[in-house]
């Protein structure tokens, strides 16, 4: 079992990824000239991200004997997340 401060840091840097990795998808949108057929799952990948960060934020921010039952909503929304940036995100693979 990992700790808080861990497991933070674990999903920290695991957002930061996917920021990375939405801003590439767009990019290959716009060169695709596909902007504004796929906005609305850009905006729905973006807003899947901005709970997960709040998720995490509640996880940090609660008592050391209460993180852990926090985490379960955030696993689930990351894995929302993921399901729904790699079904996204292989419409453009070469």
């Amino acid at each position: 079992m990992s700790t808080k401060a861990e497991y933070i840091e674990k999903y920290q840097t695991e957002i930061e990824k996917w920021n990375t990795e939405i801003d590439v998808l767009e990019a290959k949108i716009i060169e695709a000239d596909a902007k504004s057929a796929h906005e609305e799952q850009i905006n729905a990948l973006r807003q899947h991200r901005d709970e997960a960060k709040a998720k995490l934020a509640e996880i940090q921010a609660a008592h050391e004997d209460k993180w852990e039952e926090l985490k379960d909503g955030l696993e689930h929304t990351w894995t929302t997340i993921k399901d729904g940036f790699e079904k996204f995100a292989a419409k453009f693979q070469p």
